[in-house]
């Protein structure tokens, strides 16, 4: 009998080793830290507004009516011609860049690439025609002041309009806008000296 109880000890002492070096799944949990995002609270409204710049010897004015994150909207007027403007924005540190483009079904239409820097009243950039042939311009942009209505002010650029909205000469009417637009409409007058019952308009730009 001592034997036999010998055998079962040495049976159970085996198999308890073999449970013993029985693999085991073990699991780790690993601690991601959250990826934190910036927040931006950079007031995008404040670049809105009219930028004036020279443009080959003559006026363009660039009127920005909507700004977000990133989307810009607008349009812009030179020589009386007025393009519709849009494109897209990014923000880097304090520095903001747009690239804006001109609908594309104008032989002269092209890109604008413009930087402010912050709530800048002074941005820069160039305009790229989409016509390799002709030449880039640089811009350098003054942002116009908000249009004030008080008639004891002297004559200004901010003032202009509160004098000269609407005048008139001879032969017909001016209508100048904040934007830049100035439209001039007159009646014709025949080779009889004769006025033509059929108003006619010129487009153009007005600078200060």
């Amino acid at each position: 009998m001592k034997i036999t109880y010998t055998i079962l000890f040495l049976f159970f002492l085996l198999n308890s080793c073999q449970e013993e070096l029985a693999p085991v799944e073990v699991i780790t949990e690993v601690l991601i830290p959250p990826v934190l995002i910036e927040e931006d609270n950079f007031n995008y409204d404040t670049l809105k507004g009219i930028y004036t710049s020279d443009f080959s010897g003559s006026t363009i004015r660039v009127i920005l009516n909507y700004v977000g994150r990133s989307k810009v909207i607008g349009y812009n007027i030179h020589k009386g011609l007025q393009r519709n403007i849009s494109g897209t924005l990014k923000k880097s540190n304090d520095s903001i860049y747009m690239t804006i483009s001109e609908p594309g079904d104008h032989e002269f239409d092209g890109v604008f690439h413009l930087r402010f820097n912050g709530i800048d009243n002074e941005p820069t950039g160039t305009w790229i025609c989409n016509d390799p042939s002709i030449s880039s311009k640089q811009l350098n942009f003054t942002k116009s002041p908000p249009r004030k209505w008080n008639d004891s002010e002297e004559l200004s650029e901010t003032f202009f309009l509160n004098y000269f909205n609407f005048s008139r000469d001879t032969l017909g009417d001016y209508s100048f806008d904040d934007d830049g637009l100035v439209i001039y409409s007159y009646y014709p007058i025949s080779d009889n000296e004769n006025r033509v019952e059929q108003l006619k308009s010129i487009k153009g730009n007005w600078s200060y």
